[in-house]
């Protein structure tokens, strides 16, 4: 169970994960003691399941948007896909499509392969593809 510390905590790690435990908890008005034993708890209940970066905006960023067959394991498709080298993120979603896939690699030859990969599973419609020209993020 998580409370607001947490959550806020959460937030700005989301942000900056190299943000130094001591900027946190001044932010937070907490002790540095606190937050270090919040994360180790956070992390220790897989709440907290990796920490991250994000690259510069130089690479071909795309939304691999995906239609899966009916009566498939949507959670196997989007599993394979999130191994793929370029890969950063893949959700199953509602709506017209069934996986969305994020795609961050150094070249659009690069893009068509994994587009193309995608394509090839035997239970893969359609897909629709969106390049990313620029990234906004939010702040605390």
């Amino acid at each position: 169970m998580i409370d607001y510390l947490d959550e806020r905590i959460i937030e700005i790690l989301k942000k900056d994960s190299r943000r130094p435990f001591v900027d946190i908890a001044n932010q937070l008005k907490v002790s540095e003691g606190t937050i270090r034993s919040r994360v180790r708890r956070l992390v220790d209940e897989d709440i907290i399941q990796s920490f991250t970066i994000k690259t510069s905006s130089k690479n071909v960023k795309a939304i691999i948007e995906i239609n899966i067959n009916v009566n498939v394991n949507t959670s196997d498709v989007a599993t394979k896909i999130a191994k793929f080298d370029g890969v950063s993120e893949v959700y199953e979603v509602t709506g017209e499509e069934d996986i969305v896939a994020i795609i961050d690699v150094t070249s659009s030859p690069q893009l068509n392969e994994i587009i193309e990969r995608i394509r090839r599973f035997d239970n893969v419609q359609s897909t629709r593809t969106r390049l990313i020209l620029n990234e906004h993020f939010g702040g605390i």
